[in-house]
């Protein structure tokens, strides 16, 4: 037997949507800082794989939003990450 599907409302999905951005300009925030902390590199991980995990999601891809600054932010996190 299959779940059931999890469905959002429009007011869910706008808030998601607000939630990727704020990781994607904390990425852009760390990746642009001189810092480098066991602390900061933790914090870049965890928003890298939280825009991983939202862009998967079926109410996201489906929402009419541009995710390619998304995209580009889970890359640049990931050179990131990669550079230390």
């Amino acid at each position: 037997m299959d779940a059931p599907a999890i469905t959002f409302s429009p007011e869910a999905t706008a808030e998601h949507l607000r939630g990727l951005q704020a990781s994607a300009d904390l990425i852009g925030q760390l990746a642009g800082g001189a810092e480098r902390t066991v602390e900061l590199e933790d914090m870049m991980d965890r928003n890298v794989r939280h825009l991983e995990i939202m862009l998967s999601m079926s109410h996201i891809q489906s929402a009419g939003a541009d995710l390619a600054p998304y995209e580009a932010a889970i890359s640049a996190g990931k050179a990131w990450l990669a550079a230390s």
